[in-house]
C-alpha cells in the first residue's frame, strides 16, 4: 500500500515534502495542478475566481507566457503560492511548464512582506516613464466613457499608445482650473475624461472655453454667466444625497450637456434648462456629446457606464 509520499511521487512525479530547498522546472498537468489544489493546498488565502479568469484568457489568447514566478511548497508540500494559475490551468486543460521550489519556511506566507501586485499602471509606466498616475487615472475613466471597458494589465500599453497624445491635450485643458479651484477636486479625473474626449472629436476650444466660463463662476468673477450658473446650481440641487459614483455619472452627463449648449452659444449666455429626467441614458445617447463620445452608443447601458 503506498502511504502519502508516494502518491504526491506518483501524481507528481516528485515528492513536495522536504526540508531542503530544491529548485528545478518541472511540465504540470491539470490532474497535478488538481492533485495539489485537493490535497496540498493547506491555509491558503481564498480562491478568487475573476483572477482565475483573468489567468485563463491569458492563456487562452496568448499562449502561457514564463515570467518566472514559481509553484512554491512549503516544507510541510502546501503551496504557497499560485492556486490561481493552478486553477486556470484545469480551466484551460494545458500542461505548462513551471518552475518548482520545494523546502521554503512554512510561515514565511503570513510573515513576510506580500509582493505588490501589477497594475495597469505599471505596465504603462514601465513602457513609458514619462506617464503621469493623473494621465493614468483620466485614460481610466476615458475608456469607460468610450467604450464601456476597464483599463487592465492586458489591454494598457495598447490603449495607452492611442489615447497618450488625446489624455495630455485633454488634462491642459483642465489643469489650471484645478490648480486654482477647489470645488471639484473629487471629480478631477472625470473632468479630464471629458476634455480629452472633446480633443479626440476637434473641440478642445469648446472644452477650453467652459473651463475658463466655470472658473469665473466660481472664483465669482464678473465674466461669469447664465450656463455656468445653472451648472453649479443644478450639480449643488441634486447631489447631496448621491454615491460617489453617482456624483461622477452626474458631472459627466452635465458636461456632455453644458458642451451641447456652447456649441449654440459660445459665450455661455444660454441657460441649461435641464431636469432630472432629461439625464437618462437611453435619451442622453440619441444625441450630442453624450452620444458623440460612445464607440458603440447602441450597445452601452447606464450600468455599464457606471464606475465602481
Amino acid at each position: 500500500m503506498h502511504n502519502t509520499n508516494d502518491v504526491h511521487m506518483d501524481i507528481l512525479g516528485f515528492n513536495p515534502i522536504t526540508d531542503e530547498i530544491q529548485v528545478f522546472r518541472h511540465d504540470v498537468t491539470p490532474d497535478m495542478a488538481r492533485h495539489i489544489l485537493d490535497y496540498l493546498n493547506k491555509d491558503n488565502r481564498k480562491m478568487i475566481k475573476s483572477q482565475v479568469n483573468k489567468i485563463a484568457k491569458s492563456i487562452r489568447v496568448d499562449g502561457w507566457l514564463e515570467d518566472g514566478q514559481p509553484l512554491t511548497f512549503n516544507k510541510e508540500g502546501n503551496i504557497t503560492e499560485a492556486q490561481h494559475r493552478l486553477e486556470a490551468i484545469i480551466m484551460e486543460d494545458v500542461t505548462v511548464p513551471m518552475v518548482i521550489v520545494l523546502g521554503v519556511d512554512t510561515g514565511c506566507f503570513t510573515k513576510c512582506a506580500p509582493a505588490k501586485p501589477r497594475r495597469a499602471e505599471d505596465e504603462i509606466q514601465r513602457k513609458d516613464k514619462t506617464a503621469t498616475q493623473s494621465e493614468v487615472s483620466t485614460l481610466r475613466q476615458l475608456l469607460v466613457r468610450r467604450q464601456g471597458s476597464k483599463l487592465s494589465i492586458q489591454n494598457a500599453i495598447e490603449e495607452w499608445t492611442k489615447w497618450r497624445f488625446t489624455v495630455r491635450e485633454g488634462r491642459k485643458l483642465v489643469d489650471d482650473f484645478f490648480d486654482n479651484v477647489d470645488d471639484y477636486n473629487p471629480w478631477e479625473r472625470t473632468f479630464a475624461a471629458w476634455a480629452s474626449l472633446m480633443v479626440s472629436v476637434g473641440q478642445e476650444d469648446i472644452a477650453e472655453t467652459f473651463m475658463s466660463l466655470l472658473q469665473s463662476e466660481v472664483l465669482d468673477d464678473e465674466s461669469a454667466c447664465r450656463l455656468t450658473k445653472d451648472f453649479r446650481d443644478f450639480f449643488e440641487k441634486h447631489s447631496t444625497y448621491m454615491s460617489n459614483a453617482g456624483r461622477t455619472e452626474f458631472v459627466y452627463k452635465l458636461l456632455c450637456l453644458c458642451a451641447d449648449r456652447l456649441m449654440k452659444k459660445p459665450n455661455g449666455d444660454i441657460e441649461l434648462d435641464l431636469t432630472l429626467d432629461k439625464l437618462d441614458h437611453d435619451r442622453l445617447s440619441k444625441r450630442g456629446f453624450y452620444r458623440k463620445f460612445l464607440e458603440n452608443p447602441d450597445n452601452l447601458t447606464e450600468a455599464t457606464l457606471t464606475i465602481s
